[in-house]
């Protein structure tokens, strides 16, 4: 028996949603056909991908391990075939991207190894900066195109945004935490807790913006630009934080666990996408960059 390109659309609709039947819909598919092919996929891997939570579904180690294989299959299958039909191939010249820091970190390297695979003869110099810096280059022609959080975006004037990927923003705790036990978990209950507050790419005054929209404050003990550091002193129980599901990895560096809650409140999702300049006239090589970069994150919601 082997796994269909149809179960790991299914696994990742999943995945994105948490629920069966969220994933069906998504799919436009029954729910019961999303539990069969979750169950062949996992008889065919031998192993659980998902564990069952007060909130839905949750991925177990095997099933987070699993993920960045599933997205890799899939990209790659709708790469080939867009490669097939072009001249992918014989495209050239120079892109110079912008990227903001968590970019840099939990989405870019995968993501350029592909493209380079697609176009051989194309290069891309790299730069890392501030969001409104990469903002006043893009305006200021001195980069093609930037990947940044859009979600932090104000004044859009003589610029493209195109958004790529939404991640939903939860709450991080240790495996043992006594929130884990409520069935409702709202701000006014992290409120309560010890906060490590990561402070990049604008997450503070993110994370400041929607706790004052409820009239509350964090009780933050720990300021941060490490995420790794986040990690461990929130599983080892030292405190709690709210961090986007990009970002999550389900243990710390020393092997603890990491649990994930949903917020009774509407939290922003952290949104990830391109940007570029209306004043400028973009080369065909800037053109098949975004084609790409739009077809990497559609492609699991496809027909395949």
């Amino acid at each position: 028996m082997a796994f269909t390109f149809k179960q790991l659309r299914y696994f990742l609709a999943v995945v994105d949603t948490g629920k069966v039947s969220d994933a069906a819909i998504a799919v436009n598919i029954s729910a019961s056909s999303v539990t069969e092919a979750i169950k062949e996929l996992e008889h065919f891997l031998g192993q659980k991908l998902f564990t069952r939570s007060r909130s839905g579904l949750d991925l177990t180690p095997e099933g987070y391990r699993f993920l960045s294989y599933a997205k890799r299959i899939l990209t790659d299958i709708s790469a080939a075939k867009e490669c097939l039909n072009s001249d992918q191939q014989l495209i050239s010249g120079n892109i110079k991207l912008g990227v903001t820091n968590t970019v840099s970190g939990y989405f870019l390297s995968p993501f350029i190894h592909r493209f380079h695979r697609m176009f051989p003869k194309a290069t891309i110099e790299f730069e890392e900066h501030p969001r409104t810096i990469l903002q006043k280059k893009i305006s200021d022609g001195e980069l093609d195109i930037a990947i940044l959080l859009v979600s932090n975006l104000r004044s859009r004037k003589n610029i493209n945004v195109i958004p790529l990927m939404s991640s939903q923003r939860r709450l991080w705790v240790a495996a043992n935490h006594p929130l884990l036990r409520k069935d409702i978990v709202t701000l006014q209950d992290i409120s309560q807790e010890p906060y490590i507050l990561l402070d990049i790419d604008e997450s503070a005054a993110t994370t400041n913006s929607y706790w004052h929209k409820y009239d509350l404050t964090p009780q933050v003990i720990f300021k941060t630009a490490m995420l790794e550091s986040v990690r461990n002193l929130v599983a080892t129980g030292t405190g709690v934080t709210i961090l986007s599901d990009m970002v999550y990895r389900p243990w710390s560096i020393d092997g603890d666990r990491i649990e994930t809650i949903e917020i009774h409140e509407k939290i922003p999702s952290m949104d990830t996408g391109l940007m570029w300049s209306s004043k400028q006239a973009s080369s065909k090589l800037l053109k098949e960059f975004i084609s790409f970069c739009r077809m990497q994150y559609t492609s699991v919601s496809g027909t395949l």
